[in-house]
């Protein structure tokens, strides 16, 4: 074989070999409750304890850039690898690269822009958005939520907040999760039984329903074992398993 062809094959190998493999759910517990986020964090905190997530090699907290979940992370989390979803980040680095251009221009920038922040280098985005906001101007009050110079703000303050929550380079490596999607996923399911037509709640029967749904999807069953109490509480009978 050529000595190029050679390093050209061993390098594809190499890269097919640093193919990044997503994490995979070995097992899921679900909270959910309309408490506000200072009373649901510690119940949050405590699912994890009980899980036995603190002794975990790896441990990361991802979530989207509100500052309720930050401050979670920052209260109970804060020794856990911190890390915004990368899909929420795609979006607004989207929106600001083709705010006011042509679609032929837009997009070249929004691909050199998504290849950075791949690469964990948020900062050579921030200087070139900075630049196009001093080019659109500074964002006026009644600029609408599509307005350029609004996006352009807005992503360009999201990424300076987060910038040290988006290493997906180095995530990667560690096969750590990047995307909130699953949770994403779950909220959908937890919103088919709570929300949607003729469905009516008051305040103790949305909580009730809300930890239910939540007991239904979690992998170790909560639910099985209250019932096995419930009826040896009020039966006086136990179940007991079967011989293997």
């Amino acid at each position: 074989m050529e000595p190029e062809r050679e390093a050209a094959s061993a390098e594809e190998e190499s890269s097919a070999q640093a193919k990044y493999t997503p994490p995979t759910i070995v097992t899921r517990r679900v909270v959910a409750s309309r408490l506000r986020w200072p009373d649901f964090a510690p119940l949050v905190a405590q699912a994890a304890r009980t899980a036995g997530l603190l002794g975990a090699g790896r441990r990361a907290f991802v979530g989207d850039g509100s500052d309720n979940n930050w401050a979670i992370w920052r209260r109970f989390f804060g020794s856990w690898t911190a890390i915004i979803d990368f899909i929420h980040v795609l979006s607004y680095v989207f929106a600001a690269a083709t705010a006011g251009r042509k679609w032929a221009e837009g997009w070249p920038v929004y691909v050199r822009w998504i290849e950075w922040l791949w690469q964990g280098q948020p900062e050579r985005i921030i200087i070139e958005l900075a630049q196009r906001q001093a080019e659109l101007g500074v964002a006026e009050p009644s600029d609408g939520e599509t307005h350029p110079r609004r996006l352009a703000a807005e992503t360009l303050t999201y990424l300076q907040n987060h910038k040290d929550k988006m290493r997906y380079d180095a995530y990667r490596r560690q096969g750590l999760p990047i995307t909130s999607s699953p949770m994403e996923s779950l909220m959908k399911q937890i919103n088919q039984r709570v929300k949607g037509t003729e469905k009516f709640w008051s305040e103790e029967g949305a909580e009730a329903i809300l930890q239910l749904r939540a007991d239904i999807l979690s992998d170790d069953r909560p639910l099985d074992a209250f019932w096995e109490r419930r009826q040896a509480s009020e039966t006086g009978q136990r179940r007991y398993r079967k011989a293997a």
